[in-house]
């Protein structure tokens, strides 16, 4: 539907924040048209009529907004334009954004759709991630989806929440239900044993004696250990490990979150191994 579903007078008759959640649902309708190429640049036009006529009625019609409106433009500026209409809405009334519920995107256009996995294609790293006292589930989800992203074979819990938890499973968007992994309920001998396969353990630390991720020599198969989000590996997990790393840190902050550590680290492994020098 292009045109706005209200008159002025039910329009004006709401609260704001119902006017916003109107605006966002009209906007939605015709992001879905224009990304399955529904909307002809007639089309366009009178949306872009429509639109102006209720923000005039909010009486939040601006400058920026009238520079912003494509002129002629492709369907991706189109798409920007009406995603960043719906953001201002959401951000007006804190409601985090979601480019997501935007609904199917035009091929080609935004990529959310996962790619079909070819083992062939691309064999997993036979690199494993082990994770020591993690508590926040948050971080568990996005680490996750970054291990299944970069390709690493499995994750190891240590006293650590996996996917029987909703907030895991959501964090990391779907990744948790193929994702191999296993619970330890002793990470310390996990990796003992791990190492008698002949695994490199390498926990991520700072240390006295610990190295920069980048100047790790990082061998063809490996263990890869982060700690607690506030105290690190534990004494006993770090003693039986062959080497440590740490991110080196150019601001004030001497760490940082330990998701985005793993992130760091995982792609790093995966852009050195899957390397076709290698």
């Amino acid at each position: 539907m292009l045109t706005f579903p209200l008159t002025k007078k039910k329009f004006m008759a709401l609260t704001p924040r119902g006017r916003s959640s109107w605006v966002r649902r009209w906007l939605s309708e015709v992001y879905q048209k224009v990304s399955s190429n529904r909307i002809t640049p007639g089309g366009l036009d009178f949306f872009v009529k429509e639109y102006l006529k209720v923000m005039g009625w909010s009486g939040t019609v601006s400058d920026k907004t009238l520079a912003d409106i494509p002129k002629g433009a492709g369907v991706k500026s189109w798409l920007v334009f009406i995603s960043n209409a719906i953001h201002f809405e959401r951000a007006a009334w804190n409601i985090s954004p979601k480019d997501q519920d935007l609904l199917p995107a035009a091929k080609g256009l935004i990529n959310q759709k996962d790619r079909a996995y070819d083992s062939k294609d691309r064999p997993r790293l036979d690199y494993h991630m082990a994770l020591d006292g993690l508590r926040s589930l948050f971080n568990v989800g996005s680490i996750f989806r970054s291990c299944e992203a970069s390709g690493f074979s499995s994750i190891i819990l240590g006293n650590t929440p996996g996917r029987e938890n909703p907030t895991v499973q959501k964090t990391s968007m779907g990744t948790a239900d193929f994702m191999p992994h296993t619970r330890s309920y002793d990470l310390a001998q996990t990796l003992v044993e791990m190492k008698g396969l002949g695994y490199t353990i390498t926990a991520v630390e700072t240390a006295v004696d610990s190295r920069p991720f980048y100047a790790n020599a990082w061998e063809d198969r490996g263990v890869l250990v982060m700690g607690n989000e506030e105290y690190g590996i534990s004494p006993h997990v770090l003693a039986v490990c062959d080497e440590t790393v740490h991110i080196p840190m150019f601001g004030r902050k001497n760490s940082i979150n330990v998701a985005n550590a793993a992130a760091v680290l995982l792609f790093h492994i995966a852009t050195r191994l899957y390397s076709p020098e290698k």
